[in-house]
């Protein structure tokens, strides 16, 4: 779990990197979809990642 949100936080500093450089040759529109599905997609995989790190800590213990 801690890898999937390492991962989600590089892929989302290597997203910013890219629109801050203007690496690709992306319209504003582009621009925007790109930031919004990819900070979407982030998030997804950290909240994922939580909730699978807290349902696995909390086991039924008898």
């Amino acid at each position: 779990a801690l890898v999937v949100i390492v991962f989600s936080l590089a892929q989302w500093f290597f997203m910013r990197y890219i629109l801050a450089n203007e690496l690709f040759n992306l319209t504003t529109n582009q621009r925007i979809l790109y930031f919004c599905v990819s900070s979407l997609v982030g998030a997804l995989l950290i909240f994922v990642a939580l909730i699978y790190m807290v349902l696995k800590g909390n086991g039924d213990k008898e």
